[in-house]
């Protein structure tokens, strides 16, 4: 990088001043000058040397890009005298030579300003504080500005951190509650539904008990509404279908499947068979679901 300051102190070499500050008096400053971006409410630091400075204004090499319009905040320190902060507008920038024009300074700050670019002694300043001309700069920790500076100790964001990962714990807690209240329904539905169907006549099985096996020659004997088998069109009705059926506790057919027998004869059998009814078969007084066999012969 070219050292625009080295190219100003030579003779015949006029320093460029900041646009909006030309008719102002002007004096040569070498310090370090830091330089805060505002972009996108995210403050970014910018160090760079200042070149010169006036009343209305500092030319400053920096280390990044600005561009004109941008307003940033400045802050650099006169030769005996307090550190300058201040808001400021970007006038032009060129090969990281830019202009910067004070937009908010305080008063006293100014007159300092002014009073040591024309050459006279700042007011206040010690006289026996060497001149920061001749002073090596030193590295600093980018400071931003009061008016764009933020906390330095966030206690929002440390408190919003904190809110995120609670509102994460309820959430999973929340969830967790969620799964297990729906195995509890779910386990209380299955629950209540066989306790249902456990109500529906001829559909109460005594898990403890199957079936009792029972002749057809007997149930047949029980049989008190059969309903015709259906003619099935085009077919030859003709041979033995084999069925098995249960017959609930109030003599309803519960379950029906077929034994042997032809595809046609046996569903034809079946259609008609689940729609029978028993009177309830009794062992020692108290009726039972029975399973008998029976086989209906088509000619």
């Amino acid at each position: 990088m070219i050292d625009i300051a080295a190219r100003d102190s030579q003779p015949g070499v006029p320093s460029k001043p900041p646009i909006g500050y030309r008719g102002t008096p002007r004096r040569r400053l070498a310090v370090p000058l830091n330089v805060t971006v505002l972009r996108s409410g995210v403050p970014d630091a910018v160090p760079g040397r200042c070149i010169d400075v006036s009343g209305g204004g500092v030319g400053a090499v920096l280390a990044a890009e600005v561009h004109p319009g941008e307003l940033v905040g400045i802050e650099f320190r006169l030769p005996d005298s307090a550190s300058v902060l201040a808001k400021a507008r970007v006038c032009y920038q060129e090969r990281l030579r830019c202009g910067l024009q004070f937009l908010a300074i305080p008063a006293e700050q100014k007159t300092a300003i002014e009073a040591w670019a024309a050459g006279r002694s700042v007011p206040g300043a010690a006289a026996s504080q060497p001149s920061l001309e001749t002073q090596q700069p030193q590295p600093k920790e980018p400071r931003l500005p009061n008016f764009l500076a933020e906390p330095k100790a966030n206690p929002a964001r440390k408190s919003l951190s904190n809110a995120r990962f609670v509102r994460g714990k309820i959430v999973a807690v929340l969830a967790a509650s969620v799964v297990v209240a729906a195995a509890v329904g779910w386990w209380q539905w299955q629950q209540a539904w066989q306790e249902l169907e456990s109500r529906l006549p001829g559909h109460t099985i005594d898990a403890s008990q199957s079936p009792v096996p029972v002749d057809w020659e007997v149930m047949q004997r029980l049989l008190v509404h059969n309903v015709a088998i259906p003619a099935v069109p085009g077919a030859r009705m003709k041979g033995m279908a084999v069925l098995s059926a249960v017959v609930g506790r109030d003599g309803s057919v519960v379950r029906v499947r077929p034994v042997s027998g032809p595809d046609v004869l046996t569903r034809a059998a079946m259609e008609s068979v689940q729609w029978w009814k028993f009177e309830p078969y009794r062992v020692k007084g108290t009726p039972v679901e029975v399973e008998t066999t029976l086989a209906l012969e088509f000619r």
